[in-house]
């Protein structure tokens, strides 16, 4: 099979391999998500934000003492402005910006599709005369799965949360993100709370029922982001740095520019948590369905779909394989439902997301 055409099913099974160690200490380490930032100037004794309380149970008694890392106002950058910071990487180092191969670690299993996870329906939404509600951008019938995520690349996909005041206890917003480099996530660039300078996110891969499969310390909170903010649907994408390399137990997906001899193919697939199944707690995907259709939009390009997905998987990334790589071409941006026309889901794509990866993989090693 050529590298430049996805692999058809059959090929792409005898890829497939059972897991063949533990998984990383690394994984263990606590301070991937106890991690204590603070608000305003640091304390002269640290300790002082803490307390132990008469059940003794360990406090924070300093309110201006935030779980987490705060992330300052990060400024936008344009396609352009990649475009030629990695010509400039380029110049001084031939292979800077060039490798957007996928890592694979020896320890995980590798599945070409998932193992699937019991299937839970939530009461149906009906109107007054008892007819079903369709959700939004989920094209009847529901072709969606949920499924364990215990093998690659599915444990390279997790839920992110989004904190617009990073002081406040609860988050505001929830969406998909997937390991793209040792310390790279790539989600859409509307899941970043751009103008903000004072918030936070966490990635949680493998997220299931309330944390990660391979337990609460496989996370790590985000210390940067770099993005289009004023992107169309076509590179509604970004990039955010992680402050654990979680690529580096996990692996990480690949990464090609979208190319309409794809379309119509079958082999597509989008995973993520859409908050209409599970409440968002349980990974769902739809697999092999084809892109039918590209348009150039904005710096990049919108692939249009009918995979069904809902709020929860923005940032979702819209995958095939190629010679035994999961690349991925697009990340999930939203629903178009113009009148007159069928409704479709769309990612972003195109050489955008392409060097913006290849950005971040090397600015963020």
């Amino acid at each position: 099979m050529p590298d430049d055409q996805p692999d058809q099913l059959d090929s792409i099974i005898k890829n497939s391999r059972p897991q063949n160690g533990d998984p990383p200490e690394a994984l263990k380490t606590p301070h991937n998500y106890l991690t204590f930032d603070r608000l305003g100037d640091p304390l002269d004794d640290p300790t002082s934000a803490f307390d132990t309380g008469s059940d003794g149970h360990v406090g924070v008694s300093d309110p201006d003492t935030v779980l987490g890392v705060v992330v300052r106002k990060v400024e936008p950058t344009t396609p352009e402005a990649i475009e030629s910071d990695l010509a400039e990487m380029r110049a001084a180092d031939a292979k800077a910006g060039t490798d957007s191969s996928s890592y694979i670690p020896d320890w995980t299993a590798v599945s070409v599709t998932p193992a699937l996870a019991p299937r839970i329906d939530p009461t149906r939404l009906v109107r007054r005369n008892g007819t079903r509600v369709r959700p939004e951008c989920v094209i009847l019938p529901d072709n969606r799965s949920s499924y364990y995520p215990n093998s690659y690349p599915w444990n390279c996909v997790g839920r992110l949360f989004v904190w617009t005041n990073a002081s406040s206890p609860g988050w505001d917003n929830s969406g998909t993100a997937a390991l793209l480099g040792t310390r790279t996530i790539l989600t859409a660039s509307h899941m970043v709370p751009w103008g903000s300078s004072n918030w936070k996110a966490l990635f949680i891969p493998a997220y299931y029922n309330g944390s990660s499969l391979y337990g609460s310390s496989a996370a790590s909170w985000v210390t940067n982001a770099q993005g289009y903010s004023n992107h169309s649907q076509g590179d509604d994408m970004a990039v955010m740095r992680l402050a654990a390399p979680l690529g580096t137990s996990f692996g990480y997906f690949g990464c090609r520019t979208y190319n309409s001899a794809w379309e119509d193919q079958s082999v597509f697939t989008l995973p993520g948590y859409p908050g209409d199944k599970d409440n968002a707690e349980r990974p769902w995907l739809h697999l092999n369905f084809p892109i039918i259709d590209d348009d150039n939009d904005g710096a990049g390009v919108e692939l249009e779909y009918r995979g069904d997905a809902y709020h929860g998987q923005s940032g979702a990334p819209v995958f095939a394989w190629f010679n035994g790589s999961p690349d991925v071409v697009g990340t999930h941006s939203g629903c178009e439902d113009n009148p007159g026309e069928p409704m479709q889901n769309c990612a972003a794509g195109g050489s955008a997301l392409t060097n913006l990866v290849s950005w971040a993989r090397s600015t963020w090693p």
